[in-house]
């Protein structure tokens, strides 16, 4: 391995225009594609969060999407097996913890890639989560419960969007969710400082322009 010393004198003499500034935003920002069915106001990027990017030059690293590896891909299939089945609710405790472990895996490859960014000398502006997630909720998550126990009694004729989002906003409460939880105990542990800000889902499902601001 190439001593510290030699790899500080050799990056001092390949300057280039890179910024030394980066932010971590969640997965569903960058892609809608992988947003909880009925829950994407895009159909990409958050344009406004990004844009903030470009105009600033702060690079953007995407998360992982943390449902995607716990919930059955990009479509959450465990998640929607949940439809019309009371059933389910006696699982929950079961499905939390089996998510919990996964998370944290996850959580601790990210702050492995944390620290190699702060190591290298590049400014980590933020991780942005997004208010309103059971699993990327910052400030405001969901109980995971109770969602679950309307999913489970909500029929599958009888679903649709608007109900969708309605179960969501029904059991926000105040909190961080479950990946974001992992995320600040994985940093705890290895001693890394960075700032966990919110975006709020439901804002954005309103229609309504992103009030953070990253600069």
């Amino acid at each position: 391995m190439i001593a510290n010393a030699r790899v500080r004198q050799i990056a001092g003499r390949l300057v280039d225009q890179r910024s030394h500034r980066v932010v971590f935003l969640s997965h569903c920002l960058l892609n809608a594609n992988t947003r909880y069915l009925g829950g994407a106001a895009c159909g990409g990027a958050n344009r406004e969060l990004v844009q903030q990017c470009l105009d600033a030059n702060i690079g953007i690293v995407q998360l992982p999407c943390p449902e995607e590896g716990a919930w059955g891909g990009v479509l959450k299939r465990r998640m929607l097996a949940v439809y019309g089945r009371p059933a389910f609710e006696a699982l929950v405790p079961v499905a939390e913890a089996y998510t919990r472990r996964v998370y944290r895996r996850l959580a601790r490859k990210v702050v492995a890639q944390l620290a190699d960014c702060l190591a290298s000398g590049i400014e980590v502006i933020a991780i942005v989560g997004i208010d309103g997630s059971p699993s990327c909720g910052a400030r405001v998550t969901i109980d995971l419960g109770g969602a679950a126990r309307a999913m489970a009694a909500t029929q599958v004729d009888s679903l649709t969007t608007a109900r969708q989002n309605e179960i969501v906003r029904e059991h926000a409460r105040p909190g961080r969710g479950l990946f974001i939880d992992e995320l600040e105990r994985a940093m705890r542990r290895r001693g890394v400082r960075v700032p966990v800000l919110a975006h709020d889902l439901f804002a954005e499902l309103d229609g309504k322009p992103s009030t953070l601001r990253l600069c």
